[in-house]
């Protein structure tokens, strides 16, 4: 797994936490915490006390990667899968819902919740449920059903769909509010700093600000408020980071919103800055003449030649900063060892950081890091 840009080998990793993580009574993060990964799977357990007895329910299962944690951790809280009544499933990616097979076949009368355009999908996972219940969209908590249905269409998948406890003010969100972590950096509970991991996250896989908004504003109704986002990945936001994090969220251009020109043109300069940063450090190690060959190419498929130009031995950035950052990155990388590409990463990472700008994926260093997980 690629180490990626947030790994100083110089400090050693913090202690990652075991074991099933207690969010209050009664509700557990029983994931992975993987210090190797920037980007973590947060399955939940919720324990209803209902009609004098207890109903469990598992909240986004996970990835199989993770799923012998995810079993011991379960086993440890209530006594094994089989004692898992119920599971909900946001959407059918695989780090989501790919354990939900394993699910079943442990608690064969495991009762699913998902929505119908989420289900048309994951039936083709061989998920066999003992029961399926399908949400056709918003529906408050009842007695039997103490979730509040709470649709977020389009976060990033069109079924895609928020459940809120009102006994405990916990939202669980699937992908949205969940972010990248730095590596090593795996505690539960968010602070301000773990912003940059979830607008990175949002800006890679969320199609536009204008679902977002759509979403912050059905979670703005809640009541009785919310006091914790759960999400799939990253960390729970509680406090006043709810507040702040919602207010960001609200104005965070992501998707489609990144290749407009009225965004590119405000940012240019910011990612003029990003790309000679590289440009510096690719040319103290490798020399100008190698850097400006490889930048200079014009018969290239990626279409630099169309983004850049070259005045007086200077790059200079003239379009779509966004993808352009990535092309640069991948010219300079290009059949570089480890050690250069790691510390590419870092300085592109840091500039666009300070700039408050969006990392493509390829660039940020979490693509190589999903690849090589899944390898």
């Amino acid at each position: 797994m690629s180490n990626g840009p947030d790994r100083d080998s110089s400090n050693p990793l913090p202690s990652v936490p075991r074991g099933p993580m207690k969010l209050m009574d009664d509700c557990w993060m029983v994931g992975h915490r993987n210090p190797e990964s920037m980007l973590q799977c947060n399955t939940y357990v919720r324990s209803f006390r209902q009609f004098g007895a207890r109903r469990n329910v598992c909240i986004d299962p996970g990835s199989q990667f993770d799923y012998g944690v995810v079993e011991s951790n379960i086993s440890q809280l209530i006594g094994g899968m089989s004692e898992i009544h119920a599971m909900t499933i946001n959407h059918q990616d695989p780090d989501v819902a790919g354990n939900a097979p394993a699910v079943c076949e442990a608690s064969p009368e495991v009762e699913l919740i998902t929505t119908e355009e989420t289900w048309r999908l994951l039936q083709h996972a061989l998920i066999r449920p003992g029961k399926l219940r399908l949400s056709q969209g918003a529906a408050p908590a009842t007695a039997r059903q103490p979730f509040q249905f709470v649709p977020t269409p389009f976060c990033h998948f069109r079924g895609a769909m928020a459940l809120y406890d009102p006994e405990q003010r916990v939202l669980y969100t699937g992908d949205l509010f969940g972010g990248l972590n730095r590596l090593g950096d795996v505690h539960l509970l968010a602070n301000e700093d773990d912003w940059n991991g979830i607008a990175q996250f949002h800006q890679i896989y969320m199609p536009s600000r204008d679902v977002l908004r759509f979403a912050v504003k059905a979670i703005l109704k809640l009541r009785p408020r919310v006091e914790f986002i759960a999400p799939q990945h990253g960390h729970v936001i509680t406090g006043d980071l709810i507040d702040l994090f919602l207010e960001r969220m609200h104005e965070l251009p992501v998707g489609y919103d990144l290749f407009e020109s009225q965004w590119d043109h405000e940012n240019l300069a910011g990612y003029q800055d990003a790309i000679q940063r590289m440009i510096d450090y690719a040319e103290n190690e490798r020399g100008d003449v190698n850097v400006t060959c490889r930048l200079s190419e014009d018969d290239a498929s990626d279409g630099l030649h169309g983004q850049l130009s070259f005045r007086q031995g200077k790059v200079r950035l003239e379009r779509e900063g966004y993808t352009a950052l990535a092309k640069v990155f991948a010219r300079l990388a290009e059949g570089e060892t480890d050690e250069f590409v790691t510390e590419l990463r870092r300085v592109t990472a840091s500039a666009c950081d300070e700039q408050g700008l969006p990392i493509p994926p390829a660039a940020s260093g979490f693509a190589a890091d999903a690849v090589q997980e899944g390898g």
